[in-house]
């Protein structure tokens, strides 16, 4: 079946995913409104199905609903890009501790597997699906615990800091570089819970030595440009 403005109808499930891709790849910027009644057409609902899906992302703290305003893409202070990246090397030093106890060979092929597609997306400067690689690397270590709290946690904390990487990243910084992911699987590989938690803390300080916390990136391409793969952009 076929809607106004996307070529097959999505789940609310569905909706949310591409509008929190779209924010962790960059294609739509900190800062951008997320008119309800856009976002309608773009994926073919009414914007009563849009508004709770908007409230969900804001539980995630990547939109922020302000009233008589609307819904914009979280737009981070310099004091929140500190924090989460400092929050992040806390609940990471312990992630990866508790990967490298108990990653079995699966995981580690899991996790090379994302670094090559990392690789494949910069290769081909497809920028947007490499950030979400990075991020989906993350993850996937906490993943790896087995912990569903705490892999809720990581995946929060990394779209957080994803918006503060569009937003302050220098021009061809490195950022969340896919040397210190080898060198994570490498560290884990060898099973030296100590070395592969001083391997992260390094890894999330380069991450933030990597931002230009005076420099704020200009607004995106409109909105529906975002979701140009479905068929859904500037007509």
């Amino acid at each position: 079946m076929t809607v106004s403005g996307v070529k097959q109808a999505l789940t609310d499930s569905e909706i949310l995913r591409e509008i929190s891709d779209a924010i962790i790849e960059g294609r739509l910027a900190p800062g951008e409104k997320l008119g309800q009644d856009e976002l309608g057409k773009v994926f073919g609902v009414s914007k009563t199905r849009i508004r709770p899906i908007l409230h969900r992302l804001t539980d995630q703290k990547i939109v922020v609903i302000e009233p008589m305003r609307g819904a914009f893409v979280a737009r981070p202070s310099v004091e929140e890009a500190r924090t989460v990246n400092a929050a992040r090397q806390i609940i990471e030093e312990g992630v990866i501790r508790a990967a490298t106890r108990m990653a079995r060979p699966k995981d580690l092929k899991a996790l090379r597997e994302i670094v090559a597609q990392e690789h494949e997306a910069r290769s081909s400067h497809m920028a947007g699906s490499a950030h979400r690689l990075t991020g989906e690397f993350h993850c996937e270590l906490a993943r790896i615990t087995g912990n569903e709290v705490v892999a809720d946690i990581v995946r929060d904390l990394v779209a957080r800091d994803n918006l503060v990487v569009a937003l302050y990243q220098r021009p061809n910084a490195a950022g969340c570089s896919l040397d210190g992911h080898a060198s994570l699987i490498d560290r884990i590989a060898d099973g030296d819970e100590d070395a592969a938690a001083h391997a992260m803390r390094h890894h999330l300080q380069d991450v933030m030595a990597s931002l230009d916390l005076g420099q704020r990136k200009p607004p995106s391409k409109p909105l529906a440009s975002a979701f140009a793969h479905l068929g859904a952009g500037p007509k």
